[in-house]
């Protein structure tokens, strides 16, 4: 299990996650801190609730190419780790749109956004870390509403 403090160094560029610690954080299961979303194709289009209610809240990871089976109980059952094919092309799409309109503030430096190759596949994971939006910059919304597109993260 991964204390909080441990998450964060692994998202430096000295130290990139692996898949492995990705695999041991899916075993503990999505939280108020981590968010998985399938992104199979295309870019899921609920990540930016996400990145507003993880800005606006304590901040937290999101993981790109990993499956959720809602039916199953246990973590290490639920949550598959699929990858991504155009994991390339998401990333640039996410940077494209995170740098437009759709969102009032980017608050994420480059070492925010990581790819985790899968091994022996043309796969990956995407990573974000996105941190706690500072007093200033809050509230984080998107769709230029602060009224309905302001998002806080309460739990899962």
């Amino acid at each position: 299990m991964f204390a909080e403090e441990d998450l964060e160094l692994f998202f430096t560029k000295e130290n990139c996650m692996d898949i492995s610690e990705v695999t041991e954080l899916l075993d503990n299961g999505e939280k108020v801190d981590i968010e998985c979303k399938e992104s199979d194709s295309n870019l899921s289009k609920s990540i930016w609730d996400t990145y507003s209610s993880f800005a606006n809240t304590n901040g937290g990871y999101i993981l790109l190419g990993i499956k959720e089976d809602k039916k199953k109980k246990l973590p290490e059952e639920r949550f598959q780790i699929q990858g991504i094919k155009n994991y390339e092309t998401q990333v640039k799409i996410f940077w494209d749109t995170i740098n437009s309109d759709k969102v009032n503030k980017n608050i994420l430096r480059d070492e925010d956004v990581q790819i985790v190759k899968i091994p022996s596949t043309s796969l990956a994971v995407v990573s974000i870390h996105v941190p706690r939006a500072d007093y200033n910059n809050r509230p984080v919304f998107i769709n230029g509403n602060p009224y309905k597109g302001t998002f806080k993260r309460n739990h899962e």
